[in-house]
Parts: C-alpha cells; structure tokens; sequence
C-alpha cells in the first residue's frame, strides 16, 4: 500500500513538472504573437506582415532543426536533462528577443528559441514513456497536451494584459523570469523514471527490457530510420502533423487578424486571440481519455467530424465580410469561430502522433516524435513566410482560403492514417 501511494504521488509529481514546464515553453513561444502588433507599431523597428511572417518563418526552422537534433540526443540523453536543458535555453533566448532591435537579431534568436522548445515534446515522451504503462498513455497526453492549451489561454491573457501598461519588450523580461522559476521546480522535483526514486518501472516502460526480436530495427539509428521511412503509417502521420501544424500557425497570426479586421489594439487583439487556445484546452482536456475508450472505427468518426468542423470555423471567417455585420457583431463571429476552430483542431494535432510515438517508437519515440514535428515545422518554414507576403500584399481572404484547403488535407491524411490497418487497437501490427 505504501509504494502505492508512493508511486502515485510520484506520478502525480512527473505529470505536474512536466505540464508546469511546457507551460514555461509556451509563454515564451506565445511572446512573439501577442507582442506582434505593438512591435509592427514601433516605427524604430520597421516590421511589417511580410517580415513578421519571415520572423515566423525563422522560427519555424529551428524548430525544424530541433526536431531533427533533439529526437535523437532525448533517446541517449535522457528526458530529464534534456527538458532542463530546453527550460533554460529557451528563458535566455527570450530575454535577448526582448533586447534585441535588428531585424536579423530577431531572425536569429527566434530560430534559437524555437530550436530549444522543440527539445520539449521528446523529452516529455522519453519521460512520459518510463514512468506510465502503454493503457494509459492516452489520457496522460491528454493532460499534458492541456498545458499547451491552458498556458496559450492564460499567456495571452497576462501579456495582452502587461501589454497595457508596459511596452512589447517587457513581455519578453516577464516571460523569461517566470520561465526561470519554472526551472528551479523542475530541476528539484523531476525525475528521471521510477528506479529514480527507487520504485519499480512498468511493465510497458520505454527502454525497459530487450527489445522483442521483431524491434530488431531499433538496434541502431541508422536500421531505425530506414523502418520508419518504410512505414506508411509513419509517412501518413507525417503528412497528417505538416497540414496540422499550419492549422495551428494561424494562432501565430491570430492577434495580427484581429487587430487589423475588426479594429482592435494589440492589447485587445491579444484577448480577442485568447479564443483559439480556450478552444483547443477543453477539448483536449476530454480528448486523451475518449481517445483511449475508442476503437479504431469510431476514432476515425471523430476525428473526421473535429477536422471538417475546423475547415467550416475558417469558412465563417473567410464568409465575414459578406455578412455585413456591425463590428461588434463582427468581432463576435469571429471570437465563436476561432474558438470553435481551436476546439476541433487541437485533439488531431496532440494525442494521435503523440500516442503513435510512444507506442510504435517504444526506446526510439524520441527520434520519431522528433521526425513527425519536423515535418510539421518544416512545412511551417515554408508556409510562414509565404503567409505574412500574402497578407501583406493582398489582405485576409486569401490567407483564410488557403486554411480552408490546408483544413481539408489534415481530414484526408489524419483519417486514413486512423484508418489503416484499423487504426490504434495494438500493437501487434506494427510488427507486420
């Protein structure tokens, strides 16, 4: 009964560090956005939407490159370490944003930051995947994924709040403070695994035991990489986050849009965009748990409903204008829709990769998680800069257009990789 208890209150302790953590990552990440209107304004900066969108674009290759870095180094260095490690980075590189004025210095050092965040999510699976046998891990992710949510809803909220007393470079200092707090907990109060503390590991830990002889490509990173690119469900899931993740970039525009289509200041606009991650926290608060309760056919059912109702949320928005509605009106369409868009996209985008990972990657889930979010971010490099050129040059409407069709490939691509082989039922067929 006594290392029950132990065992749980640990548990509890991992999830805690681990969601209060990556709660410090997207504060820093959710800076640039909700500072991106102030910063536009700045006539000693000369920012516009197309250099935005290159700011974007910038970070969306670190991101890139630390996905492909990370994957690997969270397999061999351990998850721990490394989450202290992109804490740390990612504090520093913020408070540099914040002093910073050149243009180039601001492409630089929101590569540096988004190369470190990316560090985040492999050493939460490398954790996640030691301490919680595979029948939970769903709705472990599930809360997990919440603190990306929860802490977009609330970061907005505090930084359009300082917004309105302080200008856009203190939001970057508060933004690194707290995250360096965050890391005093977590260096004290994260462990490693189980054996960390001196409790058995699960019988399904990551890393626990020989691999079975069908896992014999996991001997190396070279055979591991060669399975993976044979795999289609592998190749599936990466198509499936690429068109998710430039779903889940408009929120990185979101305070810009609302700033500029429905008249708002960027302290204003910072709350109105609130709306988007209040969405993607309720639904992922259920999501992780529904998720494991479902079988193959209905995941497929569900997921096919979230995306088309996340393609019809841009529709509304695309449509607006023709309603000729009032401005309040106007801004509260809007608010509805990016709330409901939130809602629909964000189980998709966290719990299938992030459950697929842990279970078909076993010892090797940081390097494919690692892969998975590169594909993600490195459509994003691309799909940034090319946004903010075209909002710049010709306006709204054909940026939301061209959701609306992204919207419509993450339908296609994440519902046949659920429909493959029968979607997540076990694990048997991976081995096929």
């Amino acid at each position: 009964m006594g290392a029950g208890r132990a065992k749980l209150r640990w548990e509890w302790t991992t999830v805690g560090c681990l969601y209060l953590g990556y709660a410090g990552l997207i504060l820093c990440r959710t800076t640039v956005p909700i500072a991106a209107p102030a910063m536009i304004a700045d006539p000693a900066l000369g920012l516009d939407k197309a250099s935005f969108g290159a700011l974007l674009g910038w970070g969306a290759a670190g991101a890139l490159a630390g996905k492909l870095l990370y994957g690997v180094v969270a397999d061999s260095l351990g998850g721990r370490r490394l989450f202290l490690f992109a804490l740390a980075s990612m504090a520093v590189a913020t408070v540099a944003f914040g002093l910073s004025s050149a243009h180039a210095l601001f492409m630089l050092l929101n590569f540096a930051a988004q190369l470190t965040k990316a560090a985040g999510w492999p050493a939460m699976a490398k954790t996640i995947g030691a301490w919680f046998e595979t029948g939970r891990l769903g709705r472990i992710w599930g809360i997990i994924s919440t603190s990306s949510r929860a802490s977009s809803v609330l970061s907005s909220l505090l930084l359009a709040g300082l917004l309105t007393f302080l200008p856009w470079r203190g939001l970057f200092f508060v933004a690194g403070a707290l995250t360096f707090a965050i890391l005093l907990v977590c260096f004290f109060a994260l462990k490693e695994s189980p054996a960390s503390v001196g409790l058995e590991a699960p019988a399904t830990a990551d890393g626990e035991g020989p691999e079975p002889s069908s896992r014999v490509w996991a001997d190396s990173l070279r055979s591991t990489l060669a399975f993976f690119a044979r795999s289609s469900r592998v190749r599936l899931i990466c198509l499936s986050i690429a068109a998710l993740t430039l779903q889940m970039e408009f929120l990185s525009f979101l305070p810009l849009y609302m700033s500029e289509v429905h008249a708002l200041d960027a302290a204003a606009a910072g709350f109105a965009s609130s709306a988007f991650p209040t969405g993607s926290f309720l639904s992922v608060l259920v999501g992780g748990v529904v998720y494991d309760r479902l079988g193959g056919r209905q995941r497929v059912g569900v997921v096919a409903a979230l995306l088309a109702t996340s393609a019809l949320a841009v529709g509304v928005l695309l449509g607006l204008p023709e309603l000729q509605l009032e401005q309040a009106a106007a801004l509260g369409v809007a608010v509805v829709a990016t709330f409901v868009f939130g809602f629909a996209v964000s189980p998709a985008y966290y719990i299938p990769m992030s459950v697929f990972s842990v279970e078909f990657g076993r010892s090797r889930s940081g390097v494919l998680i690692g892969l998975i979010d590169a594909c993600g971010y490195g459509t994003t490099m691309i799909f940034a800069p090319l946004a903010g050129s075209l909002i710049e040059a010709q306006g709204w409407p054909p940026f939301l257009a061209m959701l609306v069709g992204v919207s419509l490939l993450s339908l296609v691509f994440l519902t046949a990789f659920l429909s493959a082989e029968g979607g997540l039922d076990g694990l048997d067929m991976f081995s096929r």
